[in-house]
């Protein structure tokens, strides 16, 4: 070799990537692993979701299906039963969003509200509103009580959906 020639560069091994489905499309992806457990938007429908971790299944190989860990899962879920109860009983006040982390939507809710019953009394129109807020917060009680724990992580933790 000359001294004034260069070596050959080193080729880098190309990281394996990850195939994995959007839950809103169905299209398939390819993500680099450094990406699992983050949350990304799909190319195609431009939906957010999380890219899972790959779980070690028995026979040794990884599976790339499920949320990121069991554990976060539950431990979001387990605001389930009290953010649903929250807005069926106290739905116009918002605590039910301040119980998910929303709390934009929470302090619009609370304070139109609490605006509504202080100024309402003396003017009938801003009194209609706050049925309207409680409705509201009822039938989002009644969202969160019926979806299962994957569901409710994937639409209130991963999504922050803070409507309906």
């Amino acid at each position: 070799m000359r001294p004034d020639s260069q070596p050959p560069p080193i080729e880098m091994a190309a990281s394996p990537k990850m195939n994995i489905t959007c839950p809103h499309c169905q299209a398939r992806l390819s993500v680099m692993p450094s990406q699992a457990g983050n949350a990304i938007h799909c190319p195609s429908c431009n939906g957010k979701f999380q890219v899972p971790i790959p779980m070690a299944s028995p026979s040794g190989a990884n599976s790339f299906g499920g949320f990121s860990s069991q554990s976060e899962v539950q431990a979001f879920a387990s605001k389930k039963v009290t953010a649903g109860l929250c807005g069926i009983l106290l739905g116009g006040l918002g605590v039910h969003k301040f119980v998910l982390g929303l709390n934009g939507p929470a302090t619009i809710m609370l304070a139109t509200t609490l605006g509504c019953l202080t100024v309402g009394a003396c003017l009938i129109v801003p009194l209609f509103l706050v049925p309207v807020l409680h409705t509201i917060g009822f039938i989002e009680g009644i969202i969160y009580l019926t979806k299962s724990d994957e569901e409710f992580y994937q639409t209130y933790a991963i999504e922050q959906k803070e409507w309906f």
